[in-house]
């Protein structure tokens, strides 16, 4: 049997990090780190009990994000590494649920929910595209208001209610429609849960990550969305 000998602990050190991933530039972590930030400026704003303390665990939350930023595991070992992230991002969920409804609340479950989230963005393995970031749902539109001369209003039933501001008369007299999951977004009085991707599927509910890639083609403006984030 051929056996490779190494010259050095360098050359050692140089073929381990070859096998990991480059978490720094994870586009998952890149988009939770973002959101974690938000949210500790969220939740000074919002109406609740324990606000101090709940800011707090969210600086914890970006602490966390940070570990996995920088420690250049493989999305495998990244999905069973978040223990720590899903206790935090539960207790202030908890919290949460007895806050004043307000826009301020509702984009900070968004991120909750986007940082429990991730355990299985990360089975999705390494990503080479922005748009594989997030989460997808396929549905239909159960109705479909004009709120002024070029939006719509429109409501998604994908096993989970969406509310969507589109632009597109054309999707917005579809039936069948997929939603990518963007953070809330306030058009005036009404807020969007996220932005439609020109594509259907015969089913109502998650996209499998193979679903996804079918429609990769579709995401340019869902990428450029999600580089916004990462780079405000």
């Amino acid at each position: 049997m051929f056996t490779k000998n190494f010259n050095s602990s360098q050359e050692l050190y140089q073929l381990g990090l070859t096998k990991c991933m480059d978490t720094s530039k994870d586009f998952r972590i890149l988009i939770a780190e973002k959101g974690a930030a938000e949210l500790e400026k969220l939740l000074q704003n919002v109406k609740v009990q324990r606000r101090k303390e709940l800011v707090s665990l969210a600086r914890n939350l970006t602490n966390e994000i940070q570990v996995l930023k920088y420690s250049y595991m493989p999305p495998e070992e990244l999905a069973k590494s978040c223990g720590n992230l899903l206790d935090l991002a539960k207790e202030i969920s908890k919290a949460l649920t007895n806050a004043e409804e307000d826009f301020n609340k509702r984009l900070a479950e968004y991120w909750l929910d986007y940082i429990s989230s991730l355990p299985d963005l990360f089975e999705r393995g390494e990503i080479e595209r922005i748009g594989f970031a997030i989460r997808y749902f396929a549905g239909e539109i159960v109705s479909a208001n004009k709120i002024s001369n070029k939006l719509w209003l429109c409501v998604v039933d994908c096993g989970k209610r969406f509310d969507v501001v589109t632009n597109s008369e054309k999707l917005a007299s579809s039936e069948r429609v997929v939603v990518s999951h963007l953070p809330p977004r306030k058009f005036g009085d009404v807020v969007s849960d996220g932005m439609f991707v020109d594509a259907s599927f015969e089913k109502k509910g998650e996209l499998s990550f193979d679903e996804i890639k079918s429609i990769a083609d579709k995401l340019g403006e869902v990428e450029a969305v999600l580089y916004q984030i990462v780079e405000r």
